[in-house]
């Protein structure tokens, strides 16, 4: 299942809420719940989550300016520090890319 805030990681977390009888559920990436601070209200949390997610996206790399939409379209990034600037919207994507791992750790096997 994907994520209902992001869209874009697995859903790991399910948020489920109850008021006046209604039961209210959200599922959520890691990376997404993490970053919502506790609430009484399920359309609140989502609200806050929407607005972290714009504010990421809508950031850039300090160094080569690149968004995290524009890298989300190509695919890549513009340098390096993309790395670092973007790592909290990146996270959960970095374990499928490295097979595994969060480092890249190269195309080769090691020497023994």
């Amino acid at each position: 299942m994907v994520c209902q805030n992001c869209g874009t990681r697995e859903a790991t977390v399910l948020v489920q809420t109850v008021t006046n009888n209604q039961v209210r559920k959200a599922a959520l990436c890691s990376t997404c719940a993490g970053h919502a601070e506790p609430a009484a209200d399920l359309d609140a949390m989502m609200a806050a989550l929407a607005a972290l997610r714009t504010r990421a996206h809508t950031a850039r790399c300090p160094v080569c300016r690149i968004s995290f939409a524009a890298f989300r379209e190509s695919g890549r990034f513009g340098c390096p520090h993309c790395y670092e600037h973007f790592l909290p919207q990146v996270m959960d994507l970095l374990p499928r890319v490295h097979a595994g791992a969060y480092r890249h750790r190269g195309k080769t096997p090691g020497r023994r």
